[in-house]
């Protein structure tokens, strides 16, 4: 969205002609609507044609990632659309999704754009949308930005960057209702009103647990527990990865939820290796990260 990256197809790891060469039996377009964890068969459904089939598995690696959380505010949601989200407000998790905000940006109309929620990503975007020319507000529910991630001396000397970059920085304020009969017109706050153009939700994301969390062990968030090889505590079969799976933390000695990239990768390959019968654990993390705030980093 910032235009930093130049070809996003340096964004991905590989491609389905790649994974066909080296052998992969690789299914686009199909989607797992359940699995039989006894009998090891699971039930597919293609999703151009709606034809379903079932599969079998010897061993399974769950790489359904994340999604990010949609909370109950009024006027969020809006049945027919892409996202089921009101038309105006996107979400900022997938390469579609980013694609999606990028053709919106390019509208004459939409001059001011507020993003809700200062993790991550919803600092990184506004400086992407600053850069775009656009009136920015950040709307964050705690009273520091990237609260879940630094202390207080480092969020403060983010802050004020962000302040100083003529962002209107809303800490302490949470969003109520999106006004609006089509597409978003206003957001109602706890403390106020605000004309906006355009919004993006990036209140956090959560596991995609609906095809196992009825089975697996998980945190209360969803994540699959695992042990240091990737493989699930509840069955020897399964194995988790990435943004849907628990990892050890050499800081605090317990397996947590930190999804990060890097990660995930790592997760890859100790999974691939130990279900291919190659010992190999992994050798945890620190949760380190870098981000750089309008110069700040």
């Amino acid at each position: 969205v910032g235009n930093v990256v130049k070809d996003p197809q340096g964004l991905f790891y590989a491609n389905p002609e790649m994974l066909n060469g080296e052998g992969i039996n690789v299914k686009m377009g199909h989607e797992v609507t359940s699995i039989d964890w006894a009998n090891k068969k699971i039930k597919v459904k293609e999703l151009a044609t709606g034809k379903e089939f079932e599969d079998n598995y010897d061993k399974m690696i769950l790489a359904v990632g994340s999604t990010p959380v949609k909370p109950p505010i009024t006027g969020l949601t809006q049945e027919g659309t892409k996202y089921g989200l009101k038309e105006g407000i996107f979400f900022s998790k997938l390469y579609q999704q980013a694609q999606d905000i990028i053709e919106e940006l390019k509208k004459p109309e939409i001059k001011k754009v507020m993003v809700i929620g200062a993790g991550y990503i919803g600092v990184e975007l506004i400086e992407a949308f600053k850069n775009h020319g656009k009136e920015v507000i950040l709307m964050e529910a705690n009273p520091r930005v990237m609260a879940n991630y630094f202390d207080k001396e480092i969020t403060d000397e983010a802050e004020k960057r962000i302040r100083e970059a003529g962002i209107d920085c809303r800490l302490g304020e949470t969003v109520k209702e999106f006004v609006g009969e089509k597409r978003l017109e206003k957001v109602i706050t706890d403390k106020g009103e605000y004309q906006v153009d355009m919004a993006i939700m990036c209140v956090g994301f959560r596991p995609n647990s609906d095809l196992y969390k009825d089975y697996l062990e998980t945190l209360p968030n969803g994540a699959v527990l695992v042990d240091t090889s990737m493989k699930s505590t509840k069955d020897d079969d399964i194995y988790a990865i990435g943004d849907c799976s628990t990892v050890y933390s050499c800081a605090s000695k317990t397996h947590e939820y930190v999804a990060l990239a890097t990660n995930a990768v790592r997760m890859g390959i100790v999974a691939a290796n130990n279900v291919l019968g190659k010992k190999v654990e992994y050798c945890g993390t620190q949760g380190s990260n870098a981000i750089c705030v309008f110069g700040y980093n």
